[in-house]
């Protein structure tokens, strides 16, 4: 894992899980080649310094090009993968060990309502995912906590139903991410009662935290061209970060 995608740790693991283990279907893969993407943006809050925490690098996208066959899974080296927005262009994304990544440090912007594109090329072909950019969840978190004490969160907005979401804490004085919330999509939360209880340990008294809810939706079917839709899919989402304080 980059130090890039620490603030989405919770997010960033194998490709295959994003979407399920491919290769106990391959021989129902009529096109051998998957992609799995993440988009995923920040919304902080006025007057909130971001500046030298890992919240500073803004939107990320990271992005996974499978060809599975006899022999496994593997990644698409020489594939060229893309981000493209309706509002601000194209940004490329490049290749880190096995998948592809971008951030604001390279202009990647995530713009609520925008239509993207996650795009693939490779030995002459292009698969790519199309999805609308949604807003964030909706939360009321207080900017004063008592240390110890847990925090129940819902994830929720009245515009959008979200498919899945999550929280973390990041430390602002120590710099760390001090406690995220499970994330398996074999095993989603429950999309109509999307709940995370954040625990009390990771509140220690006279902190300055970064508490994140990001709420994430899925793409569809149609929203697939040129790729198997076996193994491919895409997540995206806005989270929102909301100031904490354990001084008393």
């Amino acid at each position: 894992m980059t130090l890039s995608f620490l603030w989405m740790s919770w997010l960033t693991f194998s490709g295959c899980r994003l979407f399920g283990a491919i290769e106990d279907a391959r021989d129902l893969l009529d096109d051998p080649v998957t992609m799995q993407g993440l988009y995923v943006g920040l919304d902080l809050p006025p007057g909130f310094s971001a500046e030298g925490t890992v919240l500073d690098i803004g939107a990320q996208s990271q992005a996974w090009v499978q060809r599975t066959g006899t022999n496994g899974v593997q990644v698409v080296e020489d594939a060229k993968v893309s981000l493209i927005s309706d509002r601000r262009g194209s940004v490329k994304l490049t290749l880190e060990g096995a998948s592809w990544v971008a951030d604001g440090t390279d202009g990647l912007e995530y713009i609520v309502g925008d239509d993207v594109k996650l795009v693939a090329d490779y030995g002459g072909e292009r698969g790519s995912i199309s999805m609308d950019v949604p807003s964030g969840p909706v939360v009321s978190i207080s900017e004063d906590h008592s240390p110890g004490i847990g925090m129940r969160i819902t994830i929720s907005s009245p515009d959008v139903e979200y498919d899945n979401g999550g929280v973390l804490v990041y430390d602002l004085l120590e710099g760390v991410l001090v406690w995220e919330s499970d994330y398996d999509v074999r095993k989603p939360v429950d999309p109509d009662n999307l709940v995370i209880d954040v625990e009390g340990s990771a509140f220690q008294p006279d902190g300055l935290y970064a508490v994140g809810v990001v709420g994430l939706i899925a793409s569809e079917a149609d929203e697939l061209n040129g790729l198997n839709a076996l193994g491919s899919g895409m997540l995206t989402g806005q989270m929102v970060v909301h100031p904490v304080s354990t001084f008393q």
